[in-house]
């Protein structure tokens, strides 16, 4: 709970990055590539799904409080998690 404004800050600050970017490059991109623009960017979008399947788990109906719990069975942030006080 302490560091979900500073986590929010940098997620909104990463995406008007990314933003910017994919905007400045797309055209140039699809000058280049062509069709292969779509297939560059579908590759990004295979892998985006592939990382949210198998590290983030399912926190539906589990209040915010006790997330460490889901965090502490997760077979890999597991080993990042200490102990709740």
């Amino acid at each position: 709970m302490r560091v979900r404004s500073i986590g929010q800050s940098i997620t909104i600050a990463v995406n008007f990055a990314t933003t910017f970017v994919l905007s400045q490059t797309f055209l140039a991109m699809l000058c280049h590539f062509k069709f292969g623009t779509f297939l560059f960017y579908g590759g990004w979008i295979a892998l985006m799904t592939i990382f949210v399947v198998l590290f983030l788990p399912e926190t539906k109906g589990i209040p915010l409080d006790s997330m460490y719990i889901v965090w502490k069975r997760h077979w890999y942030w597991s080993r990042f998690v200490q102990e709740h006080q």
